[in-house]
């Protein structure tokens, strides 16, 4: 006689497809990581690019009035700070310091950076020097000369 040949049935446990709730946390949390580094990313990139904006306004104002004292024929004259348009919490200064070699004088501008609550000074970000003939030069009288020609040394250290 024939034996009954067992038959083999797979009994399949159905099991719920998608994903589980510490998968689902997981994702969110890689996604949440990823989101504030991008973000923290692009504060920094927009901060540092209106600090590069604002340096370079202060640095075209420099220029600025530099081509305007050396192409007007009035006479040079220190000033203690012209303010900026564009620029409220900045000021250009122009120094002027008498030259090592005779009939020259040094044209020192800055761009100078004030608080804007309690006007002190910051700090000097842009500065430009040029020599200038004494004819050019108008100085009230030598007290009034911000710094001697040892602070003209101080600039470059």
């Amino acid at each position: 006689m024939n034996t009954p040949h067992r038959i083999k049935t797979r009994y399949r446990t159905e099991q719920p497809s998608g994903f589980t709730l510490l998968e689902v946390l997981l994702a969110v949390a890689i996604l949440l990581i990823g989101l504030t580094a991008m973000f923290h990313t692009a504060h920094s990139a927009l901060l540092r690019m209106s600090i590069a904006k604002e340096l370079t306004d202060a640095q075209n104002a420099c220029q600025s009035v530099l081509n305007e004292l050396l192409a007007q024929a009035a006479p040079i004259r220190p000033d203690t700070g012209k303010t900026m348009d564009r620029l409220p919490n900045w000021r250009i200064r122009v120094d002027i310091y008498p030259a090592s070699q005779p009939d020259l004088y040094v044209l020192h501008l800055s761009a100078q950076q004030f608080s804007p609550t309690d006007d002190t000074l910051i700090d000097t970000k842009y500065q430009l020097i040029r020599w200038v003939p004494a004819e050019r030069v108008q100085l009230p009288d030598e007290q009034s000369m911000p710094f001697g020609i040892s602070g003209f040394e101080s600039l470059f250290p």
